[in-house]
């Protein structure tokens, strides 16, 4: 690693939360997991039923959803932050995953680079995909077709 790039990953890192074990990390990381997923559920109850059924095919509609609230300026109506938004979209994708891949499961890591900062994701195979927020979603490059959350599924859980 490129001592630039060690430097980013240092960054990240002590941005991340600092726990005094991997069981307080996975009960808390778990414990806000589970919250984020409610609560995206129940959002997504007063919007669209479709958005929250955990199948792959559902992660289309969420995102297009999220795009309609970020073109409407509409996180406020639902009294949600996009931040908090790209959290709780985060957590379900790693839920789809887990769902619908008999081989994936949640995990909770201590982060490489700074010990005792813990990140969550999941892991299959060798594959493991830390992700806490789709941060900035709107504002990525080469997503004209506002797909680009269903896209990563199907690169990495879809096989």
């Amino acid at each position: 690693m490129s001592a630039e790039g060690l430097q980013v990953a240092k960054d990240f890192g002590q941005r991340l939360l600092a726990f005094g074990s991997q069981a307080e990390a996975e009960a808390y990381l778990f414990g806000q997991r589970d919250h984020r997923l409610r609560r995206l559920c129940e959002l997504a109850s007063a919007s669209n039923d479709s958005i929250a059924d955990f199948t792959p095919a559902s992660l289309k509609n969420l995102e297009s959803w999220y795009f309609a609230l970020c073109d409407s300026d509409g996180f406020g109506q639902l009294a949600i932050s996009r931040e908090e938004l790209e959290c709780c979209m985060a957590s379900y994708f790693c839920e789809v995953a887990v769902r619908n891949c008999s081989d994936a499961k949640w995990i909770v890591q201590e982060f490489a680079f700074e010990p005792g900062k813990y990140e969550i994701g999941i892991k299959r195979g060798l594959l493991h995909w830390m992700r806490s927020r789709f941060a900035d979603l709107y504002n990525q490059p080469n997503n004209k077709r506002r797909q680009k959350i269903y896209k990563s599924y199907e690169q990495l859980f879809a096989a």
